[in-house]
């Protein structure tokens, strides 16, 4: 008879996968080497992920789960809309926070190259709500170009601090974003 796999090993192994990552390259990880990192063979992760992308995609989806739920309403005001940014784009000095926007430039990077989509379809959902939140406020046939350049914009920003840290106040920058995005609304600055 089979034993029973322990579902509290597949998070267990997602974590510590996760907290490895934040000093390693996606590209120098192999089943072999997350397996040694586990202290055990490769089989666990075969078992429960079956091949190194889907740990992957199962350790990006643990350090961006706080991210991809955070909604805008499109009738929110301007706080609400800096709020929204930073909470999607910042709070980079928490290292899974951090390790979640490295891995979108890492992943994002390649993934037109192996038909993989995910990074692409995170990048759209994000548009989508900001091009809602500048048609209800008035930007009309440039919503959608308005909120392609604060998405680039957060993305930027998220890009200085992995590069230069000390030099960079990400939740600041965001804030700035927004601002700048409720000019071009005619609204009151944050």
């Amino acid at each position: 008879m089979p034993r029973k796999p322990d579902p509290t090993l597949r998070p267990a192994i997602v974590r510590k996968v996760a907290h490895h990552l934040q000093e390693t390259k996606v590209e120098d990880v192999s089943v072999r080497s997350l397996g040694r990192v586990l202290g055990t063979s490769a089989y666990p992760i075969v078992y429960h992920f079956g091949t190194r992308d889907a740990l992957i995609d199962a350790v990006v989806d643990h350090v961006s789960a706080a991210t991809t739920r955070v909604v805008l309403d499109p009738g929110a005001d301007v706080a609400a809309l800096a709020d929204h940014l930073v909470a999607v784009f910042g709070g980079l000095d928490d290292p899974e926070r951090l390790l979640s926007a490295r891995l979108t430039f890492e992943l994002g990077a390649v993934e037109t190259l192996d038909g993989r989509t995910r990074e692409r379809a995170v990048h759209r959902i994000q548009v989508g709500m900001l091009a809602a939140w500048c048609r209800a406020h008035g930007y009309g046939a440039a919503a959608e170009r308005a909120a392609q350049n604060a998405v680039l914009a957060a993305r930027g920003v998220q890009w200085g601090v992995i590069v230069d840290a000390d030099h960079v106040d990400a939740d600041r920058a965001l804030r700035q974003v927004a601002k700048e995005l409720a000019a071009g609304a005619s609204l009151q600055p944050v």
